[in-house]
């Protein structure tokens, strides 16, 4: 048997790995059907990146699956929000500065 975490060896009926200290479950079924992608923690991390990257060292452990999903999601938002503010900046602000020039000082024709 091997240790999940790390990937050491460990006896089959050992508690913890002794390499680690990591928690070894001999009844993986019962962690695996607790440990599904919650669409609600994946919408939170898309709306607020934070708590993404917050919740993903915190529970990554105990709910890997969940934790790598929230992980994913905040950093596919933040990376989203980046190019997007970027885009507006490169476009939508020089646009805006000529638009306010014509108003201000007329059309030049």
């Amino acid at each position: 048997m091997y240790c999940s975490n790390c990937g050491k060896e460990i006896d089959k009926n050992a508690a913890v790995c002794v390499n680690c200290g990591y928690a070894v479950n001999n009844t993986p079924s019962v962690q695996n059907a607790e440990d599904k992608v919650s669409v609600g923690l994946v919408i939170l991390a898309v709306l607020i990146p934070l708590f993404g990257f917050i919740y993903w060292p915190l529970k990554h452990h105990e709910t890997p699956k969940k934790a790598r999903a929230c992980g994913i999601a905040a950093i596919i938002s933040f990376v989203l929000s980046f190019v997007l503010s970027i885009l507006f900046f490169v476009i939508i602000t020089p646009a805006f500065f000529e638009l306010a020039n014509w108003f201000l000082y007329g059309a030049n024709i």
